[in-house]
């Protein structure tokens, strides 16, 4: 969820911006997948489930990151 801070690097008063990207939990059930047999595409299923996937919170101003929420 977006939150409301002020940027340590602007200065500004931002809402920030949230994307998913791939951590180590998407590649452990990636992994496990492919090792149990799910060799035709299925194991990079992990990788379209937002709910496996790292958030990273950053800045619409200045585009660096604020913070990096690990699932595992």
């Amino acid at each position: 969820v977006p939150v409301q801070a002020v940027c340590p690097y602007c200065g500004s008063l931002i809402i920030t911006v949230t994307s998913f990207v791939p951590g180590t939990l998407s590649w452990l059930l990636c992994t496990t997948l492919f090792v149990f047999g799910c060799v035709l595409g299925c194991c990079l299923l992990p990788f379209c489930i937002r709910t496996v996937m790292d958030v990273k919170h950053s800045c619409p101003v200045c585009r660096r990151e604020l913070y990096h929420y690990s699932r595992l």
